[in-house]
């Protein structure tokens, strides 16, 4: 019989969360909507307050306009389809109160409400993810792992301070991909279908990058060639599935659609306009990496104990690690790729927030092949290493937002006295 335990201690973090979230958003609430995370809003109060889009305003976010000088939201409505319900209960609040903020769909109730659904978003996936975990490994590796990404990656500053921009809802996302996939496998009916479609549909909203998960459909339980056409062969087999999974997904980007013909006259619309991939033929994956501005093992070293995962799950033939060494490969390319492959200001490289869901099998693999070692010594330094990594990583996050961040812009690199201010706050 499973314990109830790791669930009841699932609440509590959750609980927990939601405390620091507020205690770091109260000095400025408005922050969580602010560039990005404005962006992914927007669409909310244009609907439901301002009732026109033509009349939004741009607000923090570059101005996009179309012929016309009106303000084209380049962000996409993925976000705001979750945000919704939190949005409305803000919004329930806003109109209760009343007075001066009434109109103000920036103000702290509306703010608050947005970042509780930030924060909500993340332990659902790790809800779905501690699920999808637990029918490979024990309760407490499960539980472990689900702790030690949360708090030694940039997932715990994205859920507690940044929670505004798309992170975390594809977080969700991947999560609940990872543990819907092998019902859908095991009885690929209609009910299944349109999870799965639905599910696919709402990322590659959210993020058209997000597609690259898509391999994941392919590559899962995939270690060998007849493996992978076995996998290929069923998807035709069932290509009726196929259809509603299709089917599905588009009818989540109808909103999308139905916005873009409504402010461009077009169906589809590259709404980034002259930002591309401009590095494509000259990736910048060291930079992507190692670099000071954002790079993954920088910030999140805890991503190289996934990557020791993956090389142990390809030794063994688990964890489903071709498709995740693939992942990973195309990921960081595409992320080199872009003109901005730092992302902004940001703590740490953002864009592999969503993809620690994925690379959390082979991280819980590697745990328990460390737990199961008859060596004590290997067991107890490799338990103050997983401490200290997500140590660093929490208190680096508090650290970014006391420096005056964000660490971003041309003339914003490391230096001795940047180094120096770390060492001396950093215990």
């Amino acid at each position: 019989m499973k314990s109830k335990l790791p669930i009841l201690l699932l609440i509590v973090g959750f609980c927990y969360t939601q405390y620091i979230m507020l205690d770091r958003i109260s000095p400025n609430t408005r922050a969580v909507i602010w560039s990005d995370a404005e962006g992914y809003y927007k669409y909310l109060p244009g609907l439901f307050i301002i009732k026109d889009f033509h009349q939004l305003p741009a607000g923090s976010v570059w101005p996009y306009v179309n012929d016309k000088g009106e303000y084209v939201d380049k962000y996409s409505c993925g976000v705001a389809y979750f945000e919704l319900p939190f949005f409305l209960v803000g919004h329930m609040i806003n109109k209760m109160k009343g007075g001066e903020q009434a109109a103000d769909y920036y103000n702290p109730n509306y703010s608050k409400a947005i970042a509780v659904g930030g924060v909500t978003a993340t332990f659902l996936g790790m809800l779905f993810l501690f699920l999808a975990l637990r029918r490979d490994f024990s309760e407490w590796i499960s539980l472990w792992t689900l702790f030690s990404i949360f708090l030694g990656t940039n997932l715990f500053h994205y859920t507690t301070k940044e929670m505004g921009i798309s992170h975390v809802y594809s977080f969700f996302l991947f999560s609940f991909l990872i543990f819907h996939l092998p019902r859908f496998l095991k009885d690929p009916g209609l009910r299944n279908s349109i999870f799965l479609g639905g599910t696919l549909g709402w990322l590659f909203l959210i993020r058209p990058t997000n597609a690259i998960v898509f391999l994941f459909l392919l590559g899962y339980q995939v270690y060998t060639i007849p493996e992978l056409k076995f996998r290929i062969q069923f998807y035709l087999s069932n290509y009726k599935s196929l259809l509603w999974i299709a089917l599905t997904a588009f009818l989540f980007l109808i909103p999308q659609f139905l916005y873009w013909k409504e402010m461009t006259g077009q169906w589809i619309y590259y709404s980034y306009t002259e930002e591309t991939f401009k590095y494509w033929s000259q990736p910048k994956i060291a930079a992507v990496l190692f670099d000071v501005q954002n790079g993954l093992f920088l910030y999140s070293p805890l991503a190289l104990l996934m990557m020791a995962g993956i090389v142990y799950g390809w030794i063994v033939k688990k964890y489903h690690a071709p498709v995740m060494l693939l992942i990973f490969a195309v990921a960081t390319y595409a992320f080199a790729s872009w003109w901005a492959w730092w992302f902004g200001g940001a703590f740490g490289h953002r864009c592999y927030v969503e993809y620690y869901a994925l690379f959390a099998l082979p991280l819980a693999g590697l745990y328990e092949k460390v737990w199961s070692s008859k060596s004590s010594v290997l067991r107890f330094g490799f338990l103050v290493l997983t401490i200290a990594l997500m140590i660093y990583s929490v208190r680096l996050s508090y650290l970014y937002t006391s420096i005056g961040g964000p660490w971003d812009g041309p003339d914003w690199r490391w230096n001795w006295d940047k180094y120096k201010w770390i060492l001396d706050n950093f215990f």
